[in-house]
């Protein structure tokens, strides 16, 4: 018994490409959970904003009381200007510290975000067990930098 079916109909050009772009942000995050990457963090020693000053100073102190090895790029350092350009350029964020990244085993670095999404990592990590039990869409510290590692030599 063979039934006869209409065509399916031809998926818009626009609903595609959002279903591909969410199909990409899935696997990114999905990613970003599990395979080892080494923490880039963009600061600068040389910088007048207070508030851009503490906010490295608080985020640098996170990762190290929580034992996250990472990488600091001095923004201010003459040294470290290629690789200062370099994250600037895949942020596409200039003069705004700190900044950080993730680099893969493959070499390929993503932004991750700013001082802001640190510390809302920190802030989602001290909810009850319970809460995150029942929001697992929640990103804690503990999925994003659990799989850090220190270098991949």
């Amino acid at each position: 018994m063979s039934e006869d079916y209409p065509p399916r109909r031809r998926v818009s050009d626009r609903k595609d490409k959002l279903v591909r772009r969410h199909q990409d942000i899935r696997a990114h995050e999905i990613r970003i959970r599990g395979d080892p990457k080494v923490l880039w963090c963009l600061i600068s020693k040389g910088c007048h904003d207070r508030t851009q000053s503490a906010n490295q100073s608080k985020a640098l102190g996170w990762f190290k009381s929580r034992g996250v090895p990472h990488i600091v790029v001095d923004g201010m350092d003459p040294l470290q200007r290629e690789a200062r350009d370099k994250l600037f350029a895949i942020s596409g964020i200039r003069g705004n510290y700190p900044q950080f990244f993730f680099q893969w085993g493959d070499g390929t670095i993503n932004y991750l975000g700013a001082f802001d999404r640190i510390e809302a990592l920190n802030e989602t990590s001290g909810l009850p067990p319970e809460v995150l039990v029942q929001h697992p869409e929640l990103e804690t510290w503990d999925k994003v930098f659990g799989s850090v590692v220190e270098s991949f030599a």
